[in-house]
């Protein structure tokens, strides 16, 4: 299985791209956002069945909207 995933999303008339690697040993997204300096990790919390960034800048995009996006090009849906 690859565990990287590029696609686009277009935002206001702008077209940010996203660069996401997949970590099977703690099932964490990296996310790298064109237009950020830095990545930051998306997590899904069992507990809560929320999603949550952490350690990096926010998204420039709602938290529930990148997930969706995610588990779109993954092909898996939680």
């Amino acid at each position: 299985m690859d565990f990287n995933r590029k696609f686009q999303h277009n935002v206001d008339g702008r077209t940010i791209t996203f660069d996401v690697t997949y970590d099977p040993k703690t099932h964490f997204f990296t996310v790298l956002e064109s237009g950020l300096q830095e990545g930051y990790l998306l997590k899904f919390d069992m507990n809560t069945r929320e999603w949550r960034t952490e350690n990096g800048p926010q998204s420039q995009i709602p938290v529930g909207e990148l997930a969706i996006l995610v588990q779109k090009s993954f092909g898996h849906f939680v």
